[in-house]
């Protein structure tokens, strides 16, 4: 059982009574016709109150001029011209009424000086009357200010119109009123699910607990520390993170309620109905310090008053000088909360609960029942939610309702607001600098039971809605809450159910035009993503590009707007790519677009590059393949020597008057015996035009006679190596663990050694040899002036990276007596050990909890430069003497690494694909048959020992296993070895009769050879 009471101002009869001016205790509402547990709301203002029942009716009592209808003004009765609608929301401004039906429509009454009403030149609307708007969204809620109008719509949207002379209608345009309703453009994709209006300000409360605010601010109503009216809306600060749950405005203050029960009020406190116990106004939120400890369940607040519900019991502050607090005093107001009455309890045992409080003007309803009943605030619900998708699905499936899915689609996915709420947990507090709130795994959940619709209408028309509403709705004006930007995390997500992949560069194009502040928020929403989900949003943008690629047009404003939209996709790309390089979320690797070249004309995007063209994907080298970079470095090279041949050769012609021969090798002669000083010499010829080193390379040994098809070339690397990583040089250290070579602090070599082996290096990358010295990646990342920190090192000196480690992580008192360091370190010197400082003084300074991630910085410096200074700058000028130029700097450490190094990983059965074969063998002789089987039967360890034997290494060009040629050829002996060539890649096979005698022979071969360093 349920009842209604009453108190407050009742001179108009808005009580429901007309004998009497004020009802100060409260008193049983008597209602014909009404019970009250049908009542869904009862708004009021100082002269009106209406009822609104579960069914959809409204009863008005108070002043006749707005109560919409005839009859006797101080009962409440039917709103007859409206009985044949079903009403969902009601609210009174100061002197008209608004209501918003079943089916979204609006209907006003009452005076219309400033176009609260909705209608253009009139005055006075007597009864309720249908508000024209061209938006088409459908209204849920409705909130009125003294003369102006909110209505929030089933898609989050919120919409104003009336009185703006303190900008409280939230638009751009200096307008002093209008009677036409309009979005509020700064709310856009804002997931509203509440709003409400005080005389002359506004509050919404979005999905997540944040309040935004706008309109007059005389009193400091919006609580955002000043008294300057906002026409823009604008988050309030001190509410952040608060998880409120529930926002009222009252004329020039307002209170929220918070998910654990706590009140904030700010603004005006003339009557005490901040609550805090005085008359201060407040311009920030400040907690109701008297109900602290307490769970509120329920606020609600008329013009000057506030009412909450705690368990069983109301609590009410503010004015009391018409007895809306139901409290019979002389004073006219209370500035602490107090308890009310509760006229429905017997004895001290409570026979009823309050379960509801309506304020409005200066009076005030609560609604009790003798059941206890869940507390509730009207809140719009969020439409994507993982039942209801699931709903939607099942029904379409068994054929319940297809018209259904039809407009449950249309509502969704042409609402940014829902896309935006889409897998948000209500009210729960996020800290929007980190992460956007959106649960991720829950999203492609959602996505996957959609999915399972099958069907390309439903699936098209979801398409076209994220093409035709969402897309173009995002812009720079999303800046009034963090909220808005969610979208940009929910839409990659799409990917899955409607592949909008030619939609992309609208997404790329919105993300980047935001202010720097929201593209940061966003960006580091992205850095925190886990690895399956930032490289889903990678390969969406990839995909954006590669149609893009594929699109053909013939006009020129086709062509630069597929040029633009590449463009957008390619700086966005940038921007993940530079977070990737940071936080390491997903490979580099992860960026390539490995059907790039199938589209693009490289040679032309170089040059196109090289003369600052505004569309270049050289500007964005990430997206290459390593393969594709090895190319352009080709490229480069015989631009620059065009360049400088051309200039030669134009002097040349000039001083000779005959035509110029340009080699297209570098041609260079040495002597087995003094290989070293010769290479170096003939190195040096080429000083004054470097660009002939990136040359291909032909190689002849003195008082040798034979052709360099590539073996000859093969060897001299192999010499020079065998004999400059021997260890009597000792200019490397190899490190047990790791098995990488470093350079050795302390060797009699000079610099010549070491930049001879880093010219071997560039020669390397020009020739596609790999030469198997097994440098550590902080190498290169030096060459490519990359920073390089203790992961570097660990790699390199696992041992001592872990011992680093544990010193950072180590954070007890007694560090210093546990550790025991200083910053210096010990070091042998042929046989003679050595203090080394780190740092000025190091050995008198010790190691604190303070200092210690200095000490590690310093010495992760000195093992990986300080110490080797000498010898690496050797090093880099030999290697990018050839290697250097723009095209360099393109590269990513690890395929640097795998430029000079090969690759370990490959697919060994390619292999057999791309053998060729000699002297009569043919991919269908009996004996190579015979020889893949005990191939493909070896195990891994066996397979790259074969690769050594025959290539000598068991590591691949980057380019791929199909830039090796190899081959087999027969050989009559079958009692011989099977023999491998390996400068030429070239296996001698004797015809072995059977498989067993061919794998016998075939493992002698492979376990008694030894490889070289190089293939």
């Amino acid at each position: 059982m349920t009842s209604v009471w009453c108190s407050g101002r009742a001179c108009d009869g808005q009580l429901g009574e007309h004998d009497t001016d004020i009802f100060k205790q409260l008193r049983l509402l008597s209602v014909p016709d009404v019970t009250s547990n049908n009542i869904r709301d009862i708004p009021s203002n100082k002269r009106q109150s209406a009822i609104l029942t579960r069914d959809g009716l409204v009863y008005t009592a108070g002043k006749a001029e707005v109560l919409g209808r005839k009859g006797i003004p101080h009962r409440h009765s039917i709103l007859q011209s409206l009985e044949m609608h079903i009403i969902k929301a009601i609210s009174f401004g100061d002197e008209h009424c608004v209501v918003a039906t079943s089916s979204g429509a609006l209907y006003c009454w009452g005076y219309n000086s400033r176009g609260q009403c909705g209608q253009e030149n009139e005055e006075y609307v007597p009864k309720p009357k249908i508000v024209s708007y061209k938006l088409g969204f459908k209204v849920l809620y409705v909130a009125c200010g003294s003369h102006h109008t909110l209505a929030l719509c089933t898609t989050g949207e919120v919409v104003t119109w009336g009185d703006n002379s303190c900008s409280q209608l939230g638009r751009k345009a200096d307008v002093q009123f209008s009677s036409q309703p309009a979005l509020v453009d700064s709310l856009t994709g804002l997931p509203v699910v509440q709003i409400s209006a005080g005389s002359k300000h506004n509050a919404v409360l979005t999905v997540s607990g944040a309040v935004l605010v706008w309109g007059g601010n005389s009193f400091g109503q919006l609580g955002l520390g000043d008294n300057r009216r906002r026409a823009v809306p604008r988050e309030v600060p001190g509410m952040s993170g608060l998880s409120v749950k529930t926002v009222k405005c009252g004329e020039y203050f307002t209170v929220a309620l918070n998910t654990r029960g706590g009140v904030f009020t700010w603004g005006d406190n003339t009557f005490g109905q901040l609550g805090h116990g005085n008359n201060t106004p407040q311009l920030i939120p400040r907690q109701v310090f008297e109900l602290m400890g307490e769970q509120v369940d329920l606020i609600a607040c008329g013009y000057n008053h506030v009412v909450a519900v705690i368990a069983d019991k109301v609590y009410g502050w503010g004015s009391c000088c018409a007895g809306q607090l139901g409290i019979d005093k002389v004073a006219q107001q209370v500035n602490l909360p107090q308890v009310l009455p509760a006229p429905w309890t017997s004895g001290t045992e409570a026979r009823y609960h309050p379960c509801d409080v309506f304020c409005g003007g200066d009076q005030t309803f609560i609604r009790v029942s003798d059941e206890v009943k869940s507390l509730s605030s009207q809140l719009r619900q969020h439409d994507i939610e993982e039942a209801k998708v699931i709903s939607a699905v099942k029904d379409f499936k068994e054929d319940k309702n297809p018209t259904s899915l039809i407009e449950y689609i249309s509502s969704v996915f042409g609402s940014l607001s829902c896309v935006n709420s889409v897998c948000v947990t209500p009210f729960k507090p996020v800290n929007t600098e980190v992460e956007s709130g959106v649960d991720i795994l829950r999203l492609r959940k959602v996505m996957s039971h959609l999915k399972q619709l099958n069907n390309r209408v439903y699936l098209d028309a979801m398409s076209d809605l994220l093409v035709s509403k969402i897309l173009p709705s995002l812009n720079q004006e999303m800046v009034a809450s963090p909220e808005q930007l969610r979208v940009f995390t929910v839409l990659p997500e799409f990917r899955s159910l409607v592949y909008p992949y030619n939609h992309v560069p609208l997404y790329t194009s919105s993300i980047l035009s935001l202010p720097d502040s929201s593209l940061k928020r966003v960006l580091s929403w992205f850095s925190k993503y886990e690895k399956p989900f930032y490289e889903g949003l990678v390969t969406v943008i990839k995909n954006g590009i590669s149609k893009c690629l594929l699109l053909r047009y013939h006009t020129k404003p086709e062509n630069e707007l597929r040029s633009r939209n590449i463009a957008s996709c390619l700086k966005f790309l940038y921007k993940l790519n530079e977070i990737n390089a940071i936080h390491e979320i997903v490979p580099y690797n992860t960026f390539y677009i490995y059907d790039l070249l199938e589209h693009l004309d490289l040679e032309l995007d170089y040059r196109n590059w090289m003369e600052g063209r505004e569309v270049s994907f050289c500007q964005y080298p990430f997206v290459f393949t390593a393969g594709a970079k090895a190319k352009l470095l080709s490229i480069d090279a015989n631009h620059q020597m065009m360049r400088t041949v051309k200039s030669f050769a134009y002097k040349q012609l000039i001083a000779s008057s005959g035509p110029v021969e340009i080699n297209p090798f570098l041609e260079i002669e040495v002597s087995r015996d003094n290989i070293m000083e010769d290479t170096l010499v003939e190195i040096r010829k080429c000083e004054a035009m470097p660009y002939v080193l990136k040359k291909p390379l032909k190689v002849k040994f003195k008082g040798e006679e034979g052709y360099d098809a590539g073996g000859v070339k093969k060897e001299l690397f192999l010499l020079l190596l065998k004999e400059l990583l021997s260890p009597s040089y000792g200019m490397f250290t190899v490190d047990d663990e790791s098995r990488f070579l470093w350079f050795s602090e302390y060797n009699f070599e000079g610099d010549t050694a070491y930049e001879l082996i880093g010219i071997i290096c560039g020669l390397a990358i020009y020739n596609s040899i790999i030469v198997d010295i097994n440098f550590p990646p902080a190498l290169y990342k030096k060459l490519l002036k990359k920073p390089i920190g203790l992961k570097d090192l660990a790699k390199l000196y696992p041992t001592r990276g872990e011992s680093l480690n544990h010193v950072l992580l180590y954070n007890e008192p007694d560090f210093e007596t546990v550790m025991c360091l200083t910053f210096s370190i010990t070091r042998d010197v042929f046989g003679q050990v050595e203090e080394v400082d780190l740092i000025e003084n190091g050995s008198n300074i010790p190691v604190t909890l303070e200092n210690k991630q200095e000490y590690v910085d310093a010495y992760v410096d000195y093992y990986l430069n300080q110490s080797i200074k000498a010898q690496f700058k050797a090093f880099a000028h030999g290697f990018m003497f050839v290697a250097g130029g723009q095209v360099f700097d393109m590269f990513h450490a690890d395929e640097l690494m795998h430029m000079i190094s090969g690759l370990k990983d490959f697919n060994f059965r390619e292999l057999e694909t791309i053998t060729e074969y000699a002297n009569g063998y043919t991919r269908q002789h009996p004996t190579i048959r015979i020889f893949w089987e005990v191939f493909h039967e070896m195990d891994l360890e066996t397979k790259k020992k074969f690769l050594i034997f025959l290539t000598g290494s068991d590591r691949i060009p980057i380019h791929g296993i199909h830039s090796i040629k190899l081959a087999i050829a027969l050989v009559l002996d079958t009692k011989r070895l099977p023999v491998a060539h390996t400068c030429f890649n070239i296996l001698d096979l004797p015809p072995y009769q059977d498989k067993a005698t061919l794998k016998h022979k075939l493992y002698q071969a492979i376990n008694n050879t030894e490889g070289f360093g190089l293939v």
